[in-house]
């Protein structure tokens, strides 16, 4: 189990350095087509596209990484009034209903991709796949994410049997 805890620790880095990555492009694309638009008067016709897409992209790496690190918002007014025990079993009731909601909106945002897929972005050419792509990659990192926190609830929740030696 350890080795899964890993390997999403290592894919949730990739997430950050592709999250770091965006913020860096969208920054230089909207520098260089404003300087380009007001100074140069010969706007960059597929800048707009791009910014949007990648923003769209660094939003969702963005709520993948957030997620995995427990930095979301949640309301946890309910949790603090329970007992130790009874949270332990309600984080892992909602994380149970989180993978279930993940699994569908991964499957839902496959076949949205597909369905997508021969279409063109207007400037760039590209297949509207990309930008819809993110979903599932999103939601099965997440989705991953949600598997290593229910194993540790369970975990935490079971029991410890020690064997007795002689």
């Amino acid at each position: 189990m350890e080795f899964f805890t890993r390997a999403i620790d290592f894919i949730d880095r990739i997430f950050q350095f592709f999250l770091i990555f965006f913020m860096v492009e969208i920054t230089l694309v909207i520098s260089i087509a404003v300087v380009s638009r007001y100074f140069m008067n010969a706007p960059i016709y597929w800048a707009e596209e791009v910014i949007r897409y990648s923003f769209v992209w660094a939003t969702f790496l963005g709520a993948a990484c957030a997620f995995r690190q427990g930095e979301l918002v949640a309301m946890s007014v309910v949790l603090n009034a329970l007992s130790d025990r009874n949270q332990k079993l309600a984080r892992l009731l909602l994380e149970i209903i989180i993978g279930f909601f993940l699994v569908v909106t991964l499957v839902f945002g496959i076949q949205m991709a597909q369905v997508v897929a021969p279409q063109l972005t207007v400037s760039t050419r590209v297949s509207m796949a990309w930008l819809y792509g993110v979903v599932p990659v999103s939601c099965t990192f997440m989705l991953l994410c949600c598997i290593d926190n229910i194993c540790g609830h369970v975990r935490s929740i079971m029991p410890v049997n020690k064997r007795r030696v002689p």
